[in-house]
């Protein structure tokens, strides 16, 4: 029941959190501000809600999570779903800067939970289930913002809010999760940032960082060969379809062949098709079946990485949740600046190609991972 549950608020969160980006011509307008002031308010958004998710877990391990899984969606769900309602820009930064924390505790402490309360045997599964339960959300996103705002404008997407409202209230009905025992000190929250966790995130962000930058690049690239909207955006929802089915399958994988064997084995396939993605030319038709291949193949470590973590720290199950998710993916996102500028420079072939072998790295840092298996944790 609980991890369904999550799964629910988890598809909610992340289809509130994505509703900003598609929105921001709308809000320009609304405010009378350009692309780079209205850029602002996605930085705020992310940075909070991704940054912040290691700290949010600190908070989460020394309370009742599930006080924070009900409460985060709805911060969310009330920033985004007031988007129309707010007189002055400033207003707004300050308000989805509560919406970026919100989101932030809602990721440590759901991951948290769900790892916690899936039978251990089947924990890769349940985290799986969870984060798929986000790109669905992700995915719905901008669908569910622009046909709202197009049939009742801005203002209109406060009525979207009780899909978190009701959610958060069935989760408050359940009785409150504290951890057993004492809470993990300072020491412990240290150990996170160095030894088999430190090598898992450097792992996980140079992962990150190679195919954020490939995904993020893609419409770029495929504009400067000629290729059509349509064909972008169709490559771009096989590539999140894919993603979505190889964070589900990741998991699942993992309950039965170990957490590590699924990491090394998505980054050693993970580089000889990241060559294909950016060799094999985009407008042959065979090129979408790659790219739902490596889409499905690199996130299917996501999950694997969490669960592994999670049992690597079972004290900290938050703290480090929020590390391998939100951290990781904010702190990738960091470098994609000065990245698309040398990719103005130099070219998107020579830049990616190099960005290619982080793989290599991130493949040496999952091969000194120490493991448990699901039994034992």
């Amino acid at each position: 029941m609980l991890p369904l549950l999550l799964a629910w608020l988890h598809t909610v969160n992340d289809l509130f959190g994505n509703f900003l980006t598609p929105l921001l011509p709308k809000l320009m307008d609304h405010f009378g501000v350009g692309l780079g002031t209205a850029g602002l308010l996605v930085s705020v958004y992310s940075l909070t809600g991704s940054l912040l998710q290691p700290f949010a877990g600190l908070i989460a391990d020394r309370v009742d999570r599930r006080l924070l899984s009900a409460l985060g969606p709805v911060l969310v769900a009330l920033g985004m779903g007031s988007l129309g309602l707010w007189p002055r820009f400033e207003l707004l930064l300050l308000v989805l800067g509560l919406a970026g924390l919100g989101s932030a505790l809602f990721h440590a402490s759901g991951a948290s939970l769900v790892g916690e309360f899936a039978p251990k045997e089947r924990k890769g599964f349940w985290l799986s289930f969870f984060g798929s339960a986000g790109y669905l959300g992700l995915s719905l996103g901008p669908l569910v913002a622009l046909f709202t705002v197009g049939a009742l404008g801005l203002k209109g997407l406060f009525w979207l809010t009780p899909l978190a409202l009701l959610p958060a209230l069935a989760l408050l009905r359940l009785p409150p999760v504290r951890r057993q025992g004492k809470p993990a000190g300072v020491r412990d929250f240290l150990r996170v940032f160095r030894g088999d966790v430190a090598r898992l995130w450097g792992m996980a962000t140079l992962r990150s960082l190679v195919f954020m930058s490939f995904s993020t690049t893609l419409p770029y690239w495929f504009g400067q060969k000629g290729l059509s909207d349509a064909y972008t955006a169709f490559s771009l929802s096989v590539y999140s379809f894919s993603a979505t089915l190889g964070t589900f399958l990741g998991g699942t994988l993992s309950d039965r062949l170990g957490r590590k064997a699924v990491l090394v084995g998505t980054l050693t396939f993970g580089l000889p098709l990241y060559l294909g993605l950016l060799l094999f030319p985009p407008e042959n038709p065979l090129y979408l079946l790659l790219l739902a291949a490596t889409g499905a193949l690199m996130n299917a470590g996501i999950p694997v990485a969490v669960a592994l973590a999670q049992e690597l720290e079972p004290n900290q199950t938050a703290t480090v949740s929020g590390l391998l998710m939100g951290f990781t993916w904010g702190f990738a996102g960091l470098f994609y600046a000065p990245i698309g500028h040398l990719i103005e420079a130099f070219g998107v072939l020579p830049v990616l190609l190099a960005l290619g072998s982080l793989i290599l790295p991130a493949w040496a840092l999952a091969r000194r991972v120490g493991e448990k298996s699901p039994r034992e944790a």
